[in-house]
């Protein structure tokens, strides 16, 4: 019988084994602590749908874009007679101060008496707005009287002055080609919330946040049946809340530059929007239901003003929730001028049963007197 060596040469000695199977014991312990390498996740100011265009060398994003540079050489705001230092300043939290401006015959000739729809339209800005402070923009040759306005005169601060003549070398010659430019003057040196004599406030513009933004215009409609709700005619200027120095105002202003007064709304409500599409950020926009509706078709305003029952054929101002009413007076001048208070209080349209809640305790009175002086 054979017997077997006492030892195999080619056989690795028990130290050798020991120390192999350490070495595979650690390098698989290594392995495991290993982990992918993360794939870069976009930039926060990149969107999902911008996520390859984030990743591209040398990319900018459009956040880091320098501001673009504001007009400096604006048209300068007329003199004002009354201590500016006075103005009230934004409430705590709100960027737009308690202060309504308002502007009313820049003709420079005797005004007729106040009629009673301006009177109704004033009266809602003070009830719903409650500012600090309302101030009434006119020519100092042509201040507001009669009985309506001696009832307002207590509560609103006449603010004479010399309506601006030109923008850049253009001439202005339209009573309201001046009251674009001089609105614009104002709330970029004062700031507030500017309303035509014509618009009913219909809420407080304050609890619904519109005093923390920077600028803040509606969308008018526009009558061209193919266009959405988001292409509006315009946005109209009848109703500006902005804070002082606005940005955008600025801007506003300076397209005046190319001021023609043959295009009537070229820069009241067109250019507004224009500007609205290249600087989004420096305004808030609202829809075309939050100021300026119905609109101003003969169809729209009949169906204001032509007798109708409560959610008939009418329009119910304050169920719609909308923020003001813009009469439109130039095309409804026809309901609007006869107006009285004792018409408005038995009135059926949809018109009267909004200014309904801004009749005044002394509003009959003065119709009585005024027809007692009448018939005298």
């Amino acid at each position: 019988m054979l017997g077997l060596p006492g030892a195999f040469p080619f056989l690795p000695s028990r130290v050798f084994l020991a120390l192999l199977a350490l070495l595979c014991l650690s390098t698989t312990y290594y392995l495991g602590t290993l982990r992918p390498l993360p794939i870069p996740s976009s930039p926060s100011y990149a969107s999902s749908s911008l996520a390859l265009t984030a990743r591209i060398p040398f990319y900018i994003p459009p956040s880091l874009f320098p501001s673009p540079h504001l007009p400096r050489d604006l048209p300068a705001l007329p003199a004002l007679s009354l201590n500016t230092s006075t103005f009230p300043a934004p409430s705590r939290g709100n960027t737009v101060p308690p202060l309504v401006h308002t502007i009313y015959h820049l003709s420079g000739d005797r005004p007729p008496p106040l009629p009673y729809f301006h009177y109704l339209a004033l009266r809602s800005a003070l009830l719903s707005l409650r500012p600090r402070l309302m101030l009434m923009h006119h020519h100092h040759a042509s201040p507001p009287h009669g009985p309506y306005w001696d009832l307002l005169a207590p509560h609103i601060t006449l603010s004479p002055l010399t309506p601006p003549q030109e923008v850049y070398g253009h001439r202005l010659s339209h009573f309201a080609h001046k009251a674009d430019v001089l609105r614009l003057e104002l709330l970029i040196a004062f700031g507030g919330i500017y309303v035509d004599i014509d618009t009913y406030v219909l809420r407080s513009f304050d609890r619904a946040g519109l005093m923390t933004q920077d600028v803040v215009l509606g969308m008018e409609a526009s009558p061209d049946s193919r266009r959405t709700a988001l292409e509006p005619g315009g946005l109209c200027n009848a109703v500006i809340v902005a804070r002082k120095d606005a940005p955008f105002l600025k801007r506003w202003l300076a397209t005046y530059e190319s001021f023609d007064s043959s295009v009537w709304a070229g820069h009241s409500v067109a250019k507004p929007w224009e500007l609205a599409l290249l600087y989004p950020r420096e305004l808030t926009v609202l829809g075309t239901r939050a100021m300026f509706w119905p609109l101003w078709r003969g169809e729209d305003i009949d169906m204001v003003h032509v007798p109708s029952k409560a959610d008939d054929s009418g329009w119910e101002f304050f169920k719609s929730g909308q923020l003001t009413y813009h009469a439109w007076e130039s095309l409804a001048m026809k309901y609007l001028e006869p107006l009285t208070p004792s018409l408005v209080l038995k009135g059926e349209s949809s018109f009267t049963r909004m200014v309904r809640a801004f009749v005044g305790p002394e509003d009959l009175k003065v119709e009585k007197r005024l027809k007692e002086a009448q018939g005298s």
